[in-house]
């Protein structure tokens, strides 16, 4: 259930989101990292017959007095990339994925020039809309 107490780009409301669709799709759900704790770990372990998948999820920063969202969405989404780099180095055969709020466009944008990275890993992008819908974009397919 999302948390109406926090915006719907908030990374527990997101990574709900994302966890409600993989379940829709078939996924079991092997464990979820507690956002609210900020508890470290893969955000969503999930598998799927033979298929493990690991998902890094972030939401959408509000900001703060010194930093303006844009800025710190760059910053959580280089510790995104890290972490599916980490987690590539940790298991060289699950399937990657990054899971995003589709608010604004710098996400979008640090994808397309993250192209070659998400390619290289690889990796997909899960999309999560403020209506609460999931769109999933394969390796490359960040547009």
């Amino acid at each position: 259930m999302v948390d109406p107490e926090q915006p719907w780009y908030w990374e527990g409301n997101v990574q709900r989101v994302a966890v409600a669709a993989l379940k829709s799709d078939g996924w079991t759900i092997r464990s979820t990292a507690d956002t609210a704790t900020r508890r470290p770990g893969i955000d969503i372990v999930a598998s799927l017959n033979e298929r493990a998948l690991w998902v890094s999820v972030k939401g959408y920063p509000v900001g703060t007095p010194r930093t303006k969202p844009p800025t710190q969405a760059r910053h959580w989404f280089s510790q995104a990339i890290f972490d599916l780099i980490c987690y590539r180095t940790d298991n060289p055969t699950v399937e990657l994925a990054l899971c995003l709020p589709d608010i604004g466009a710098t996400y979008r944008n640090l994808c397309i020039k993250s192209e070659w990275a998400l390619m290289t890993l690889p990796a997909s992008v899960i999309w999560i809309t403020e209506q609460g819908s999931c769109r999933w974009n394969s390796l490359g397919e960040v547009t």
